[in-house]
Protein backbone atom coordinates (compact mmCIF):
# COMPACT_ATOMS: atom_id res chain seq x y z
CA UNK A 1 0.00 0.00 0.00
CA UNK A 2 1.42 3.39 -1.22
CA UNK A 3 2.30 5.91 2.04
CA UNK A 4 -0.28 8.62 1.05
CA UNK A 5 -3.02 5.79 1.26
CA UNK A 6 -1.14 4.91 4.60
CA UNK A 7 -1.15 8.55 5.60
CA UNK A 8 -4.91 8.89 4.28
CA UNK A 9 -6.45 5.95 6.74
CA UNK A 10 -4.52 6.33 9.51
CA UNK A 11 -5.76 10.09 10.05
CA UNK A 12 -9.13 9.14 9.49
CA UNK A 13 -8.76 6.44 11.88
CA UNK A 14 -7.73 9.22 14.72
CA UNK A 15 -10.27 11.70 13.89
CA UNK A 16 -13.52 9.50 13.85
CA UNK A 17 -12.13 7.44 17.04
CA UNK A 18 -11.63 11.03 18.71
CA UNK A 19 -14.66 12.54 17.63
CA UNK A 20 -16.90 9.47 17.73
CA UNK A 21 -15.63 6.20 19.09
CA UNK A 22 -12.83 3.80 19.21
CA UNK A 23 -12.65 0.51 17.26
CA UNK A 24 -13.69 -2.32 19.89
CA UNK A 25 -10.32 -4.38 19.13
CA UNK A 26 -8.44 -1.09 20.49
CA UNK A 27 -7.95 2.46 19.97
CA UNK A 28 -5.03 4.69 19.26
CA UNK A 29 -6.04 7.45 21.32
CA UNK A 30 -8.67 6.23 23.53
CA UNK A 31 -9.30 2.95 24.87
CA UNK A 32 -11.08 0.21 22.80
CA UNK A 33 -14.66 0.90 22.62
CA UNK A 34 -14.68 4.03 24.46
CA UNK A 35 -16.94 6.99 22.95
CA UNK A 36 -15.56 9.63 21.13
CA UNK A 37 -16.71 13.55 21.70
CA UNK A 38 -19.83 13.43 19.88
CA UNK A 39 -20.91 10.37 22.13
CA UNK A 40 -19.79 11.72 25.48
CA UNK A 41 -21.22 15.09 24.99
CA UNK A 42 -24.86 13.44 23.86
CA UNK A 43 -25.12 12.23 26.99
CA UNK A 44 -25.33 15.69 28.78
CA UNK A 45 -27.94 17.86 29.31
CA UNK A 46 -27.34 21.48 28.58
CA UNK A 47 -27.12 22.38 32.34
CA UNK A 48 -24.68 19.75 33.04
CA UNK A 49 -23.15 20.89 30.30
CA UNK A 50 -23.28 24.43 31.92
CA UNK A 51 -21.84 23.76 35.17
CA UNK A 52 -18.32 24.93 36.02
CA UNK A 53 -16.38 22.01 38.07
CA UNK A 54 -15.03 24.95 40.42
CA UNK A 55 -14.73 28.24 41.09
CA UNK A 56 -13.00 30.01 37.95
CA UNK A 57 -12.94 27.06 36.14
CA UNK A 58 -14.45 26.15 32.79
CA UNK A 59 -17.38 24.56 32.17
CA UNK A 60 -17.72 21.43 29.59
CA UNK A 61 -19.55 23.54 27.02
CA UNK A 62 -16.80 25.94 27.27
CA UNK A 63 -14.49 22.80 26.03
CA UNK A 64 -17.13 21.58 23.42
CA UNK A 65 -17.09 25.00 21.45
CA UNK A 66 -13.27 25.02 21.51
CA UNK A 67 -13.12 21.82 19.86
CA UNK A 68 -15.90 22.72 17.91
CA UNK A 69 -14.04 25.94 16.51
CA UNK A 70 -11.05 24.25 15.61
CA UNK A 71 -12.95 21.49 13.71
CA UNK A 72 -14.66 24.23 12.22
CA UNK A 73 -11.08 26.12 10.99
CA UNK A 74 -10.10 22.65 9.78
CA UNK A 75 -13.18 22.02 7.74
CA UNK A 76 -13.12 24.87 6.12
CA UNK A 77 -9.34 24.52 5.48
CA UNK A 78 -10.13 21.18 3.79
CA UNK A 79 -11.91 23.16 1.47
CA UNK A 80 -9.29 25.73 0.60
CA UNK A 81 -10.10 28.40 3.14
CA UNK A 82 -7.05 30.18 4.71
CA UNK A 83 -9.09 29.74 8.04
CA UNK A 84 -6.32 29.09 10.88
CA UNK A 85 -4.90 32.76 9.58
CA UNK A 86 -6.47 35.11 12.78
CA UNK A 87 -8.24 33.22 14.09
CA UNK A 88 -9.29 34.21 17.65
CA UNK A 89 -8.94 31.24 19.60
CA UNK A 90 -9.74 33.26 23.06
CA UNK A 91 -13.30 33.75 21.28
CA UNK A 92 -14.48 30.18 21.56
CA UNK A 93 -13.62 30.21 24.79
CA UNK A 94 -16.29 32.83 25.92
CA UNK A 95 -19.02 30.40 25.85
CA UNK A 96 -19.86 29.53 29.09
CA UNK A 97 -23.87 28.65 29.65
CA UNK A 98 -26.51 27.43 27.27
CA UNK A 99 -30.01 26.35 26.82
CA UNK A 100 -31.25 22.98 25.91
CA UNK A 101 -31.68 24.41 22.14
CA UNK A 102 -28.21 25.72 22.21
CA UNK A 103 -26.42 23.09 23.62
CA UNK A 104 -28.26 20.75 20.73
CA UNK A 105 -27.12 23.28 18.15
CA UNK A 106 -23.31 23.12 19.36
CA UNK A 107 -23.74 18.77 19.01
CA UNK A 108 -25.50 19.01 15.75
CA UNK A 109 -22.51 21.55 14.35
CA UNK A 110 -19.85 19.71 16.31
CA UNK A 111 -21.53 15.78 14.31
CA UNK A 112 -21.92 17.48 10.90
CA UNK A 113 -18.54 19.33 10.78
CA UNK A 114 -16.62 16.06 12.06
CA UNK A 115 -18.38 14.10 9.66
CA UNK A 116 -17.59 16.49 6.53
CA UNK A 117 -14.28 16.03 8.15
CA UNK A 118 -14.07 12.46 7.69
CA UNK A 119 -15.40 12.68 4.03
CA UNK A 120 -13.22 15.74 3.09
CA UNK A 121 -9.62 14.34 4.70
CA UNK A 122 -8.93 11.42 2.94
CA UNK A 123 -9.75 13.37 -0.46
CA UNK A 124 -8.28 16.39 0.26
CA UNK A 125 -4.68 16.58 -2.10
CA UNK A 126 -2.75 20.01 -1.01
CA UNK A 127 -1.36 18.77 2.07
CA UNK A 128 1.92 19.99 3.31
CA UNK A 129 3.92 19.90 6.48
CA UNK A 130 1.43 22.40 8.43
CA UNK A 131 -1.82 21.25 7.04
CA UNK A 132 -0.70 17.61 7.69
CA UNK A 133 0.76 18.21 11.06
CA UNK A 134 -2.38 20.28 11.94
CA UNK A 135 -4.96 17.85 11.07
CA UNK A 136 -3.33 14.88 13.04
CA UNK A 137 -2.85 17.72 15.81
CA UNK A 138 -6.66 17.73 15.51
CA UNK A 139 -7.40 14.43 17.00
CA UNK A 140 -4.64 14.30 19.64
CA UNK A 141 -6.31 17.81 20.88
CA UNK A 142 -10.09 17.22 20.51
CA UNK A 143 -8.55 13.43 22.97
CA UNK A 144 -7.17 16.16 25.34
CA UNK A 145 -10.36 17.94 25.72
CA UNK A 146 -12.42 14.70 25.83
CA UNK A 147 -10.14 13.19 28.81
CA UNK A 148 -10.41 16.54 30.34
CA UNK A 149 -14.49 16.33 30.03
CA UNK A 150 -14.14 13.09 31.35
CA UNK A 151 -12.61 14.26 34.69
CA UNK A 152 -14.99 17.35 35.25
CA UNK A 153 -18.10 14.64 34.70
CA UNK A 154 -16.75 13.52 37.93
CA UNK A 155 -17.02 16.70 40.00
CA UNK A 156 -20.07 18.14 37.94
Amino acid sequence: MELATLVSQSLRTLLKETMFHAEKHGGFLLNGGEPGMVATLQELSAEQASKPPGPGRKPIVSHANHVLFGWELLNRALQGENSFAGADWNAAWKLERVNDAEWQELLGKLEKNAAEILERAPRYTEWNEMMLTGTFASAAHTAYHLGAIRQMLREV
